[in-house]
């Protein structure tokens, strides 16, 4: 476990400048193998930003949690499943619930795209990437595959589709250039390190003590965590974390749904990712 922490002290600050040494991340153990660190600072892109980063062993105990019909709280995916942590993950219908892009949950299709109620088409290059749970608890980040590949191949217990993707093998993907992208908003994404140790990540927006990430501005955070691979979740009002051990209701970064820079203003959303004992 010593040689655990100290590989992921050298991950996290081995590429940085000597002013970004100082950091001050705050450090806790969540479970065995599990750890939370976060962060509220100024040294990015000149502005205030509140990130929140879980790390994870390899084989954590990874899953989805989804409502096909109606919406709910990250806070409350992680309660009723008895989860150590969640945080929000795909693009879902505000109106009717339900995710609006492929869905698969041990090995059940619980999704095929809703073309009535997808994005609008102006975001459709958003939906361009998979994160994939295979049967062993592996994940893989990967450019979106014809979905009767999804469908058959049962090794992939597990698929969200979502996006963009930000790297593959350690390189930027081309990213749109529009509003969704290049404007600083809340974000949630997953990165998987050289190691394939996983990272799920919020920086916290839309409020002056934290103004959030434009994509490539994400991306750039992302290689100096020295992440492989990665992509982005749902992010804005619906960006969350949420841990079991945490007072209150749990929640550990600032979603801003209700306008207010506090833990309170969730939004409801349709699927999280789980990490369960």
């Amino acid at each position: 476990m010593r040689f655990f922490f100290t590989i992921l002290i050298i991950i996290l600050v081995s590429n940085y400048s000597h002013a970004q040494q100082k950091l001050q991340w705050h450090k806790q153990k969540v479970a065995p193998g599990i750890r939370h660190w976060s962060l509220h600072t100024k040294q990015f892109f000149n502005s205030e930003q509140n990130i929140n980063v879980l790390i994870l062993r390899k084989r954590s105990n990874i899953s989805i949690g989804f409502e096909e019909d109606s919406l709910k709280h990250t806070s409350q995916f992680g309660k009723e499943n008895q989860a150590l942590a969640a945080v929000n993950a795909g693009f879902f219908d505000m109106k009717n619930g339900g995710a609006v892009s492929y869905l698969k949950v041990d090995n059940q299709i619980i999704n095929k795209e809703k073309t009535d109620t997808a994005l609008d088409p102006k975001h459709r290059e958003t939906i361009e990437g998979a994160f994939i749970i295979t049967d062993n608890q592996k994940i893989i980040i990967d450019s979106v595959r014809h979905e009767s590949i999804y469908d058959t191949n049962e090794s992939f217990n597990s698929v969200l589709v979502t996006g963009p993707l930000l790297l593959l093998d350690g390189k930027k993907q081309d990213l749109g250039d529009n509003a969704f992208n290049n404007n600083r908003h809340p974000r949630t994404c997953a990165c998987l390190l050289q190691n394939n140790r996983l990272l799920l990540i919020t920086v916290d927006g839309r409020a002056e003590e934290a103004q959030g990430m434009s994509l490539p501005e994400l991306t750039n955070f992302l290689l100096q965590l020295k992440c492989k691979d990665a992509i982005n979740f749902d992010g804005g009002g619906s960006t969350t974390m949420w841990l079991h051990n945490e007072p209150e209701n749990g929640v550990v970064n600032m979603p801003s749904d209700n306008k207010v820079y506090d833990r309170y203003g969730e939004r409801k959303v349709a699927s999280v990712i789980l990490i369960k004992k």
